[in-house]
């Protein structure tokens, strides 16, 4: 890690210090670590930094650069520290303008060597992990899921200049202690108005990836318009619906399809009780024709509402029919134990 830089503090040996460095569900530090620069230290101790902030540890590594957790010891806060290998200027310029629950929050952009993306730390497990480690997600969890990513690509897709995540996938969701999502990692995203160069450099992660992002798809939906050998090479709207559609096959399957035997099930052969609409909703999304998609993320957030009323319906009726049946089965009882006439004693 040629990048980060190390600092020898030394303490004063007759201060003294409490080594303990806890954090809350908040990703502030606790009073130890906000007035650790203060106290002292017993011994001579040795810290990586970048810029000002001290790393602790490596949170992960891909294609786009490595993401650090650090402490801000000047406002006593964890951040994320991610250093890209390009394209982070114009992540950050993105992040800047956009103020979403389900976005981090950017902090600045700093040299120390090479440029840094500074930025809000978000707690939790990645959805790959959560679904890995839970199984998939029933269907009121994969509702409430579903309308928090429709509403996401909305705010994206409706802007002005509209933005294309391109990159959607379980590695990218953050699944918060308090059970909402988060998205991260917007080194794939760009602008609806990028330019052929911008097309040819895009995310293609196989498995949520549309056809036409990876040249699969031939000439439906422009793909034909940057051809460059299949790698890559056109994304809008309607791609992001797609992988949106994927994602969600996964949270209510845990059958990944990134991964062998790369076969799609009927959703409700994995949860019967799923709303049908809710399965013909993700199917949709997942045509490999652009325009047999939805054409919008608005269209998806209103298919997401339609079947969270219908599970709401199928709960009503489920109750009343069980009411229904436990009534049924009390005056049976009654019937059953009412003598058909009385005997009197004299």
């Amino acid at each position: 890690m040629s990048e980060i830089y190390n600092k020898n503090e030394t303490r004063d040996k007759n201060e003294t210090h409490d080594k303990s460095e806890t954090y809350d569900t908040n990703g502030t530090c606790d009073k130890n670590e906000i007035h650790s620069r203060n106290e002292a230290y017993s011994r001579n101790e040795t810290y990586s930094y970048i810029g000002k902030y001290r790393i602790i540890r490596q949170l992960g590594r891909g294609g786009e650069g490595a993401v650090y957790l650090a402490a801000d010891e000047d406002l006593g806060r964890q951040v994320a520290v991610k250093r890209a290998a390009s394209g982070l200027k114009q992540e950050a310029e993105f992040l800047q303008r956009l103020s979403h629950p389900m976005l981090p929050v950017v902090y600045e952009l700093t040299w120390d060597g090479a440029w840094y993306l500074v930025m809000e730390y978000i707690r939790g497990d990645t959805l790959r992990g959560y679904i890995e480690r839970n199984g998939y997600a029933g269907p009121r969890q994969a509702l409430d899921w579903a309308a928090q990513l429709a509403d996401v690509l909305c705010y994206l897709h409706e802007r002005k200049t509209p933005v294309i995540y391109r990159d959607l996938k379980p590695d990218n969701l953050i699944v918060c202690p308090d059970g909402r999502l988060r998205l991260v990692d917007f080194g794939g995203a760009a602008q609806h108005s990028f330019d052929g160069h911008g097309a040819r450099r895009m995310a293609a992660t196989p498995g949520y990836a549309a056809p036409e992002q990876t040249g699969e798809g031939g000439t439906d939906g422009g793909c034909s318009i940057y051809a460059d050998g299949g790698c890559g090479i056109y994304a809008d709207e309607r791609s992001d619906i797609y992988a949106l559609g994927r994602v969600l096959y996964y949270i209510v399957t845990a059958s990944d399809p990134a991964k062998p035997p790369y076969t799609m099930f009927s959703v409700r052969s994995f949860q019967p009780l799923l709303p049908a609409a809710f399965e013909k909703m993700i199917v949709k999304c997942m045509n490999r024709e652009p325009e047999k998609r939805y054409q919008v993320a608005a269209d998806v957030k209103k298919a997401v509402l339609r079947c969270r009323r219908q599970r709401l319906v199928l709960r009503k009726k489920s109750f009343v029919r069980m009411v229904e049946q436990k009534v049924w089965l009390t005056e049976g009882q009654e019937e059953e134990i009412r003598p058909e006439k009385f005997v009197q004693y004299s």
